[in-house]
């Protein structure tokens, strides 16, 4: 069971082997960067930090190349100037003001410039995993029914945006793309809700993946707490600075005249969103739960700020 992912993953890198991974050092990325280097040994790691800060992606990063043996191993250090810089772009690559989605993209981002920089042309990433595993925190506190769970990862899936595929696409650069292929995911989503939500010792999330490499990759990388991508990095606390020029009384305003943001953060990526985009509420009262705009034929996912929300009800990326 837990074989046939790793050998579908196998496939999907054996057939086109990237140039390049955005390497975090966690169990997703490690598994791309193990079958890369298989058949490129030259593929380059990139990991991307926060100039000034150790972070947790640079230490198990190290480690996990180390234990393997991969030498092409790149810490691109940016100067937190150059993080909130391209916060904007990130903006409009990826058509959106969420937070999370934002700070996420902006780590790959930044690690995709770094590959294009160094004249590589293919890139690849873990990106996906926690979407099929239900290891984000609105899945691992999920308070409804493991089916039900299973209908909402599955119909998420069908709605939500590639960030790597689409800052790829904007750089004219191939993303290879394996947690999204569909016999990867098919191997995944056949094993049984119960058995991809399992809990064991120190392993909180993502069972079957954990499991199906536990004797490949280190085991300090089998057991990593999870961490996300803008976290993991430390670009979340540098890009949330943006939000350091709003005043009191204009955030104020704008939660009673616009919608109510999540906090100063959502509202600063929101100003850079309407500069380049329209942004428009559905009057009827059938668009997303959160910022009111057209959910454009998605059902769960909102396609603007990306609020997962079942039946009415939001919910937040934090499980609440």
């Amino acid at each position: 069971m837990y074989n046939e992912i790793r050998e579908e993953i196998e496939k999907v890198l054996e057939n086109e082997t990237p140039e390049s991974v955005l390497f975090s050092g966690g169990v997703d990325s490690s598994a791309i960067l193990y079958h890369s280097h298989k058949y490129n040994p030259d593929v380059m790691a990139i990991t991307v930090g926060v100039k000034g800060k150790e972070s947790s992606d640079i230490e198990y990063s190290k480690l996990v190349t180390d234990k393997l043996g991969i030498k092409n191993h790149h810490i691109y250090y940016v100067e937190p100037e150059l993080v909130k810089n391209m916060v904007e772009t990130s903006v409009k690559i990826l058509k959106s003001f969420n937070p999370e989605w934002i700070s996420s993209t902006t780590t790959l981002l930044l690690g995709t410039m770094y590959a294009k920089k160094n004249r590589l042309n293919s890139i690849s990433s873990g990106e996906g995993a926690d979407d099929l595993l239900g290891s984000f925190p609105f899945f691992t506190n999920w308070k409804g029914t493991l089916e039900e769970l299973d209908t909402t990862i599955r119909t998420r899936l069908n709605e939500i945006v590639i960030m790597s595929s689409e800052i790829a696409k904007n750089m004219n650069m191939k993303y290879i793309a394996p947690f999204h292929n569909e016999d990867v995911k098919r191997a995944i989503l056949s094993i049984p809700i119960e058995e991809r939500m399992k809990k064991e010792g120190r392993i909180k999330t993502k069972y079957p993946l954990r499991k199906a490499y536990e004797d490949i990759l280190p085991k300090e990388c089998i057991v990593r707490p999870q961490t996300m991508a803008f976290t993991g990095s430390g670009i979340y606390d540098t890009i949330r600075s943006i939000q350091d020029d709003i005043s009191p009384q204009e955030y104020v305003k704008a939660c009673n005249s616009i919608f109510s943001f999540k906090n100063k953060f959502e509202y600063a990526l929101f100003k850079l969103y309407t500069k380049h985009f329209n942004f428009e509420q559905q009057l009827d009262g059938n668009g997303c739960v959160h910022c009111g705009s057209a959910m454009n034929g998605n059902t769960i996912n909102c396609k603007t700020c990306a609020t997962l929300q079942i039946d009415g009800k939001e919910l937040e990326f934090d499980g609440r």
